[in-house]
């Protein structure tokens, strides 16, 4: 179900967000332009005192879990939080199924899932400040990224962490990572990706719990 390797991602720059940008900053890079399906990743080492260097590894759930789910996020994300919850605690040696790299001391402390999709960026001139400004004022209404006139496709990275911070990263289909409007701080907001992302997050940490507490007895 997962792709072991851990990808350390300490050199990537933080965009002014700390370890979590970076995890995100290093899958957008990794993953580039191409088409795909949309991708989860668990992030390690983000939060405080973390046992190593931050890093992510691909969660990488079957593509036809995104096409029974209509290509719905809120079903995808539905049907992949029962499948953890429902999972009996794995042996330390299969952990590598809820994407536990064996090659690093890590914690799980973020979920992050990239996709396709459309941006406007804070700098992208009045238009792009304007939703930034809503954005941050508690003004910004669904469609308005897509009813602007500074819109952009673009690969798109959300990452959710343990204490509910959010944050967004978008690559215009280039080589260069910028934020979009939602990185210019961390915000507790909603919506079906985030709250998709919460709940898988809880589901696989909940899991890891139980893993540690057979591992006390």
């Amino acid at each position: 179900m997962a792709d072991e390797r851990f990808c350390d991602v300490s050199a990537c720059p933080d965009h002014g967000q700390g370890p979590i940008a970076q995890a995100v900053h290093g899958l957008l890079v990794a993953m580039g332009p191409e088409r795909f399906p949309p991708t989860l990743a668990t992030v390690y080492n983000t939060l405080a005192d973390p046992p190593g260097p931050p890093g992510y590894s691909l969660f990488a759930v079957d593509p036809i879990i995104w096409e029974l789910a209509g290509q719905d996020p809120q079903t995808y994300f539905a049907l992949i939080t029962e499948w953890v919850g429902a999972m009996p605690p794995p042996e330390p040696p299969d952990l590598a199924a809820l994407g536990e790299p064996r090659c690093a001391p890590t914690r799980l402390d973020a979920l992050a899932f990239v996709f396709h999709g459309t941006a406007v960026h804070a700098d992208a001139g009045p238009a792009g400040a304007a939703i930034a400004a809503n954005l941050a004022e508690g003004y910004y209404r669904r469609g308005d990224v897509a009813a602007s006139p500074a819109a952009e496709r673009a690969l798109m990275g959300i990452a959710v962490d343990r204490g509910g911070a959010t944050l967004m990263l978008s690559a215009a289909y280039g080589p260069v990572v910028r934020p979009a409007p939602i990185a210019a701080g961390r915000y507790r907001i909603g919506g079906t990706i985030v709250d998709g992302l919460s709940s898988v997050l809880a589901a696989l940490w909940s899991l890891l719990e139980r893993v540690d507490a057979q591992g006390g007895e």
